[in-house]
């Protein structure tokens, strides 16, 4: 199920002309049954500075400086494995191929999100499951954000599903 994309990442030479400063091929990792998924590209500060030449594999700066892109393969029955959760961020979801069921935790499920669909994810208990016969791809852009308060307390980040942990993404081997 593993997938592969092509990350080309610009950059200027030292008189300002625009330049390739990496252009490889980008191998995803397991992250749940039926779930594989790679971070495309991380700051650890906004807003991100365009005079550095790193990359960061996501680990979070100070709160409020990360921007996440992830792009996610789940393939249609096996990501039927429970993975609700929530996290201190605004997403925006991007359905590349495929088809997708959003579950939230009050029941309700948005049903059948489709290529060229967008859903706007910010801080709900949700759990993501691919549908149809094809692989469903995804691209995800995760913005920190503050924690959601609802009558003056905080709605904890809930990532057990995935070992606690957001990004980087726990290594398999």
């Amino acid at each position: 199920m593993a997938f592969t994309f092509r990350r080309v990442v610009t950059g200027h030479d030292s008189s300002g002309k625009a330049v390739v400063r990496s252009d490889d091929l980008v191998d995803s990792e397991p992250r749940l049954p039926g779930y594989e998924a790679k971070v495309v590209w991380c700051t650890s500060r906004f807003p991100p500075s365009n005079d550095e030449e790193t990359f960061d594999d996501g680990t979070p700066g100070p709160k409020g400086s990360r921007v996440l892109f992830r792009v996610a393969e789940m393939q249609p029955g096996e990501s039927a494995v429970p993975n609700m959760h929530r996290t201190e961020t605004q997403d925006v979801a991007v359905v590349i191929s495929g088809e997708l069921d959003m579950v939230l935790d009050s029941g309700e499920v948005v049903e059948r999100l489709a290529a060229g669909d967008i859903v706007v994810q910010r801080g709900t208990m949700h759990s993501w499951v691919a549908r149809g016969e094809e692989p469903l791809r995804v691209l995800f852009v995760l913005m920190d954000a503050a924690p959601v308060r609802i009558g003056g307390e905080a709605l904890p980040e809930d990532l057990s599903v995935f070992g606690g942990r957001l990004s980087p993404m726990p290594r398999t081997s």
